[in-house]
């Protein structure tokens, strides 16, 4: 009875056909970063679980595989298959099986698997995850599609034979996403007239595109369609070729499970963004880098299609991929294709650019991934209301932010954001609020529901969840105080401080994160400039940092005194110098780019 009593909830569930399934089970927004990652004592416990019941499982790359206890299919005498597969994620904890559409955590699936299958045992019913197209009318590639693609000497039956469909109404090839058990999640189209791709996909799945056959252990894994179509019609024999569902913008954790059966991954990108440059070596470290090679970009080895009109060799240039992590590189030959790609690609090398501070571009050269930043300047100053436009501005172009706000509670920074992304005050334009609000939404910005002091280790759990699960690029932390004096050892307040900030450097190299810390300064006579020296703590904080940021405010010591952000550490391209700071009240920006934008809507209307 005990037994039965086990699996009698899990049927009731499903038999409500879904709805209260995923309510209870499926994890589909993270409402907590930092409740989300995964204990190691219950991912070892979960082994040990299995082991004493002897059921079958084995560690892959990314996820353990084992059978599903949730989903039904009768097992295949031919292969000796006992079911279908689950997987957990080994970083999140996350468990997902692709048949029955199920992801939850790892201590929700854990009773399942808690005593040995009785007999008479019922599986849960299969759930097919259902997608609606939204292309209802979809046909067979013609010769009018082939032409309007581009690509010479390109057949309608290729097409069709990698699974493209043809939208003749809005000019459009239609591919279908797939997880690991090749059942239907998502969509992804390429408009031919712009060539625009659009992905289509339910928040909690996520599926690849796949040519080639399910036996290949290798795979070449592409950006866009356009790539992806080139190198599946050229008969590239020992590899299958792999789309990615989001390009380079993020990687989902549902699309895992359908790599784990490569044991050589390529990654041949086309790098259309500035943002994107890092992202190979970002997913990588998600996919497990010791399987994972990489084409540099080079004008020699561009991306496939361009490769294609180049009348270059594809095979050759696939022979060429490299590890992405060398063990130790002890020769300029070990290093030379990355010299060369740099400086190929130097703009992109160099980074995001600002758009509202384009000082910024002329003296930090531009946002790049892996560096430690540090803001500094008196209370009251304005630090984090700059940060959060300076952050703003790297997220309308793509850079996904994760904001750590100790001081600040995360409604009033959104509603900071917001009013920087709007330009004016929105209450007595109630009115616009759900639209602006839309919009905003779409902007790739994460949250830390922290608030007060806090201990290290939650932080940095949830920093490395947000780095795994959502990709993201920059990190911020207003502030570093706040992290100190929670500490459970008693010390040096100095001592813990450079502990934190060798945490951060840590963690900002290892997982190519750029990470901006907020910090108080020493107290200072008002009319002394502050320098690097004036950091609260000791020289290791300007030490490791990157980059360091102060603002200078010297509006109360000075008639003519004036608010200024000065660059007083790059070690980049050494270049220093000083942003002039006016602020806009009702805009909440410190950009010249916004207002002088602003006084000439002002001007428009008195001349006309």
């Amino acid at each position: 009875m005990r037994r039965a009593g086990l699996i009698k909830p899990l049927l009731r569930i499903n038999n409500n056909k879904s709805r209260e399934w995923r309510k209870n089970y499926a994890t589909q927004v993270d409402p907590n970063l930092a409740e989300c990652s995964l204990d190691p004592k219950e991912y070892v416990e979960f082994k040990r679980q299995l082991r004493q019941l002897n059921l079958p499982h084995k560690d892959g790359n990314t996820c353990l595989q084992l059978e599903c206890r949730l989903c039904k299919r009768q097992p295949s005498q031919k292969t000796g298959d006992q079911g279908l597969l689950a997987y957990v994620n080994k970083r999140t904890g996350a468990f997902m099986c692709p048949n029955c559409d199920v992801k939850t955590s790892l201590a929700n699936a854990l009773a399942a698997y808690q005593l040995p299958t009785p007999a008479g045992y019922r599986r849960l019913p299969q759930m097919q995850p259902l997608h609606e197209s939204r292309f209802p009318h979809l046909f067979n590639v013609t010769a009018e599609a082939c032409e309007a693609l581009g690509v010479k000497g390109l057949k309608e039956d290729q097409l069709n034979a990698i699974g493209a469909q043809w939208e003749p109404q809005q000019q459009l090839l239609h591919f279908k996403l797939r997880n690991a058990a090749q059942i239907v999640v998502g969509e992804k189209v390429l408009h031919l007239g712009d060539k625009r791709e659009e992905t289509y996909q339910d928040i909690s799945s996520s599926g690849l595109l796949i040519h080639g056959a399910a036996n290949k252990t290798k795979a070449v894994l592409v950006s866009n369609l356009m790539d992806f179509i080139v190198l599946s019609t050229q008969n590239i024999e020992k590899h299958c070729i792999v789309c990615l569902p989001y390009g380079l913008k993020t990687l989902p954790q549902e699309c895992l499970p359908g790599l784990e059966r490569f044991k050589e991954l390529i990654f041949w990108l086309h790098y259309d963004a500035t943002h994107s440059w890092d992202a190979a070596r970002a997913f990588a470290l998600k996919m497990d880098e010791r399987r994972c090679l990489l084409i540099r970009p080079t004008e020699t080895e561009p991306a496939p299609h361009l490769a294609l009109e180049r009348r270059l060799n594809l095979r050759h240039i696939l022979a060429k991929a490299t590890p992405v992590r060398h063990k130790a590189i002890t020769t300029f030959g070990a290093m030379r294709n990355d010299i060369l790609s740099e400086l190929q690609n130097i703009e992109k090398v160099n980074g995001v650019k600002w758009k509202r501070f384009p000082v910024l571009n002329k003296l930090l050269k531009g946002h790049r991934r892996g560096e430690l930043t540090i803001l500094t300047g008196p209370t009251g100053s304005g630090k984090t209301t700059f940060m959060s436009e300076y952050s703003l501005d790297l997220a309308m172009q793509g850079v996904s932010t994760l904001w750590g706000s100790f001081e600040i509670r995360n409604t009033r920074l959104a509603a900071t954001l917001l009013r920087q992304y709007v330009g004016y005050p929105l209450d007595d334009r109630l009115k616009e609020f759900d639209h602006w609000a839309t919009e905003f939404e779409r902007l790739p910005l994460y949250f830390m529901t922290f608030h007060g002091q806090q201990p290290l280790k939650p932080v940095l759990e949830a920093i490395e969840h947000a780095s795994y699960v959502h990709d993201v690029m920059h990190v911020i932390i207003d502030n570093l105080q706040f992290m100190m004096g929670v500490s459970t050892i008693r010390s040096d307040k100095f001592w813990e401080q450079d502990s934190i900030i060798a945490a951060f450097r840590s963690f900002a190299t290892k997982h190519n994160v750029h990470v901006t810390l907020v910090m108080h300064p020493r107290k200072e006579r008002q009319e002394d400039e502050l320098t690097t020296s004036s950091v609260f703590g000791t020289a290791k904080a300007t030490q490791e940092a990157d980059n360091v940021l102060i603002i200078q405010d010297k509006r109360l010591t000075s008639v003519r005194g004036k608010k200024y952000l000065q660059i007083a550490k790059n070690r980049y391209s050494g270049d220093l110098g000083i942003m002039p700071l006016e602020f806009d009240k009702d805009a909440l920006s410190y950009s010249s780019q916004i207002q002088s934008a602003k006084r000439k809507q002002e001007k428009t209307p008195s001349e006309t």
